[in-house]
């Protein structure tokens, strides 16, 4: 057990920018003669190693080479999608991790426009003009959805993990799922929303950690995983969501 625990450390990292985001990369040995720094079509880091080169060189690796990420990472996520998703009814979208389908109801003689949840729908009623002003309302909303929710779920957290915080802001972030600053304050991605709860869990922890640890240290880590034990699998999958996510809302 403890093997593969060691294991996991030597073959993924994390690599911090200077603007305060990050990315996880992971690194796979195989039967090659050369090192190579890969970032895939749905922005995944991958550091190729032959087996006989030590980890530690794949790490020294990525860091000589942490712009070049960014800047690779950054434009797949910003790249326009070919098969680009339709707000229109009918449509599906993510909530909590749960496909709910977009229904339209026309009403102009309604000023604006409501949205009412259901388990199964995300239904608009109103005077609604086409698929900008669906996305816009739909967007909208979400972000009011997020700070209610990762309000809570923050202050929750922070008296479990027995610290504090200053303000939350919620953002439309392009690389990154959460921010804790020097003075404490959180920033949010609002597209945690669309994730299933767990997921939400670990990001919040983990921007909570670093109230204590303003970095990724071994004792930064002991600390999320003293809440969260499974954070490395919730991780892997919070990485499975981005490209399909970044790339329709």
């Amino acid at each position: 057990m403890e093997e593969e625990h060691n294991e996991d450390r030597r073959n993924t990292g994390i690599l911090p920018f200077e603007d305060g985001t990050f990315l996880n990369y992971k690194i796979v040995k195989s039967k090659r003669r050369t090192m190579a720094l890969q970032v895939s079509k749905t922005g995944e880091v991958i550091v190729r190693l032959p087996f006989t080169v030590p980890y530690r060189l794949g790490h020294e690796l990525v860091l000589k080479n942490s712009r070049w990420v960014y800047e690779a990472v950054l434009k797949i996520r910003s790249r326009p999608v070919i098969n680009q998703f339709s707000w229109v009814d009918g449509s599906e979208l993510l909530l909590f991790g749960e496909k709910r389908i977009i229904r339209i109801l026309h009403d102009v003689r309604r000023k604006g426009i409501l949205i009412k949840e259901s388990s199964e729908e995300l239904t608009l009623t109103g005077p609604i003009d086409g698929e900008d002003t669906v996305k816009t309302v739909i967007k909208n909303w979400y972000r009011q959805r997020a700070r209610q929710y990762l309000e809570e779920k923050t202050a929750v957290w922070a008296q479990i993990m027995n610290t504090d915080y200053g303000r939350i802001a919620i953002r439309d972030q392009a690389t990154r799922w959460g921010s804790c600053s020097g003075k404490g304050n959180l920033n949010f991605n609002w597209r945690l929303v669309l994730l299933p709860e767990d997921l939400a869990d670990y990001v919040v922890v983990h921007e909570l950690a670093h109230r204590s640890y303003m970095n990724h240290s071994k004792a930064f880590w002991s600390t999320v995983e003293k809440e969260i034990p499974d954070y490395r699998s919730r991780r892997k999958r919070l990485r499975e969501y981005e490209s399909d996510i970044y790339q329709k809302y």
